[in-house]
């Protein structure tokens, strides 16, 4: 099988641009999960003190 043939899916991406574009989805991906963390308990501590108001 030539290298042309392979899959460029499997090929490991040794370039500058490869590596930029893996760094820059694992930053997106690591921001996502951060908000949704920050945005959950935002939600959960408003939720527990409108209940501890709510019921004194």
């Amino acid at each position: 099988m030539s290298e042309g043939d392979r899959d460029p899916v499997q090929r490991p991406s040794s370039s500058s641009v490869g590596k930029r574009t893996r760094l820059n989805a694992g930053r997106i991906a690591l921001i996502l999960v951060g908000t949704v963390a920050v945005v959950a308990f935002t939600l959960y501590a408003t939720i527990v003190l409108y209940g501890l108001i709510k019921g004194s």
